[in-house]
């Protein structure tokens, strides 16, 4: 049983995975009566093989396929959970493990959590309740695969930790009480920044009000910057009070980008970004000066990649809030004109969104816009948003 391996010992030896067996109880599903992405699901059986198989390229295009019928963009059909337990074996036979993993938490994350009252599968005929979605199933079959998840946090290879974390943060209500246990004890134990990050990130998502104390006590400079920045987001998600600890730390790690570019949490790849749109969603006063406060900072960055992600959060900033403008506007004016000619940070081409608060940047859009090329062009763009008179010809 995958709950009772022993994976210090052998881990994930292919003996453990009896092929002949696998092929025999693959071939008894009616793979052709479930469907996926593209209708029947015919195909699926034939890609588990190769997936499982000893042809590399094989098992890449399967894998290949896989994400784009029963994963589709996210998305999770009938064939999906029924797939689950086979993409299990594989995993727990030590085949292409950490692939598989990722392909099992992204069919949970597609998912969601299961009636507490429902079982699996179609309810009978005249029942009267509706048959569970196969959203609920593909979380419920996922589930039922926590103890290959959990084990997987303690293999010897980070990048099957660090799958398995993360794909055991997406196991949701239905999981929690199993998984949170785990993923804490483990927590407390590992020392990969990357693994770090994504156990808190799954702890946070599992168990917000349990995990806030474990968050908060993150974000100081002794933690790792993968894991620092984790902290951080998840202070912001949970709810803590935006604090000068998160601003310094923040501001400390930029360009934030590149500490989160190995991790699996996908739904947080643009850190700045995620922050500020989290701390703006809160709509009190607060909070926004907050938003505001960084990004002035932000933009006043020496380093332009820093600049680059400030402003990008900007212009959504300005069009989520009123204020956002006429606050923003001597800072994004300044990265602007540190910038070489080439609008290296996109600053100048940004200025067009301040709308009349932009107007002081207009001497510096006309003299841009003189020039030729398309540099030029963005920055006569943002003149006539700015200065419509000004850049009347």
């Amino acid at each position: 049983m995958i709950d009772a391996m022993d994976f210090d010992r052998a881990p994930f030896r292919a003996e453990l995975f009896d092929a002949e067996l696998f092929r025999a109880e693959l071939d008894a599903q009616p793979w052709a009566s479930y469907t996926h992405a593209y209708g029947s699901a015919e195909d699926v059986p034939g890609c588990l093989r190769a997936l499982a198989g000893d042809d590399d390229a094989a098992a890449e295009e399967a894998q290949s396929e896989l994400y784009g019928s029963i994963l589709h963009q996210g998305s999770v059909y009938e064939a999906s959970a029924k797939a689950v337990p086979f993409l299990a074996r594989i995993a727990a036979a030590g085949i292409r493990t950490a692939d598989v993993l990722l392909l099992i938490g992204g069919i949970a994350e597609g998912g969601t959590d299961p009636d507490p009252g429902s079982g699996p599968g179609p309810n009978p005929a005249g029942s009267g309740t509706a048959r569970e979605s196969d959203e609920a199933a593909c979380r419920r079959a996922v589930v039922a695969q926590l103890p290959l998840l959990l084990a997987s946090v303690e293999h010897r290879d980070r990048a099957v930790r660090q799958a398995a974390a993360w794909a055991a943060g997406w196991t949701g209500t239905a999981g929690a009480a199993l998984a949170v246990p785990v993923l804490r004890d483990r927590a407390s134990i590992e020392t990969d920044p990357l693994v770090r990050a994504e156990l808190l990130t799954s702890l946070v998502e599992l168990d917000p009000e349990g995990s806030a104390a474990a968050a908060a006590g993150a974000v100081g400079p002794d933690s790792p910057p993968e894991l620092r920045i984790a902290a951080v987001t998840a202070c912001a998600d949970i709810g803590l009070p935006w604090t000068r600890d998160h601003h310094e730390a923040v501001l400390d790690l930029l360009p934030l980008d590149r500490l989160v570019a190995d991790r699996y949490d996908h739904s947080r790849n643009e850190p700045l970004h995620d922050i500020c749109l989290t701390l703006l969603d809160r709509d009190t006063g607060a909070d926004r000066e907050a938003v505001f406060a960084l990004l002035d900072a932000a933009l006043r960055s020496a380093d332009p990649e820093a600049r680059t992600e400030a402003v990008w959060v900007v212009t959504t900033a300005c069009e989520l809030s009123r204020s956002a403008p006429a606050r923003l506007a001597p800072a994004l004016i300044s990265a602007a004109a540190e910038d070489a000619s080439d609008d290296e940070t996109g600053a100048l081409s940004a200025l067009g969104r301040l709308g009349p608060s932009g107007a002081p940047a207009a001497d510096l859009l006309a003299a841009r816009a003189a020039g030729d090329g398309d540099t030029a062009d963005r920055a006569l763009e943002a003149l006539v948003a700015v200065d419509p008179l000004r850049a009347a010809p």
